[in-house]
């Protein structure tokens, strides 16, 4: 398990960074955490690291958005879906399984048709700017992702 205190957002910042210089294409982040948590700022600042010069912000109305930097990243936000299979209208595999990098948010609202090799990363809120960030490592991606971190 990796567990990381979040005191400000130059800290959000440079864990962002981080992830970004260890995220590699083809990896699916599940970004879990209430409103308010800090998934679109991580997001946000992935993205930053990644060189995308647009603002990424919540595609909750249009579910994904796509930006490209060093990487392509695709944003995904389900926070408004009602039903799963509102997915189907979207071809999800090239977002799931992708070229570049996939962030969902609110992917508990479509577990059916999320991918095994996801990493969730767990976004707690502890004060107005303090946060906990947790990954408990329970498949291989996750594991190495943990890895990555504690170098």
């Amino acid at each position: 398990m990796y567990k990381k205190i979040i005191n400000n957002k130059n800290e959000m910042k440079d864990f962002g960074y981080r992830l970004a210089e260890i995220l590699k294409n083809g990896d699916v982040l599940s970004l879990v955490g209430g409103m308010g948590a800090g998934k679109t700022t991580l997001t946000q600042f992935i993205g930053e690291g990644l060189d995308i010069k647009e603002y990424i912000t919540s595609p909750t109305f249009s579910i994904v958005q796509s930006y490209q930097g060093k990487k392509e990243v695709n944003h995904i936000d389900l926070y408004r879906i009602e039903d799963a299979r509102e997915l189907e209208s979207i071809d999800m595999d090239q977002y799931l399984y992708p070229e570049g990098i996939t962030i969902i948010e609110w992917a508990s609202r479509a577990p059916e048709y999320m991918p095994r090799n996801k990493m969730d990363i767990f976004i707690d809120s502890i004060d107005e700017e303090k946060r906990e960030i947790r990954i408990e490592g329970k498949n291989n991606w996750e594991q190495k992702l943990i890895k990555e971190l504690e170098i």
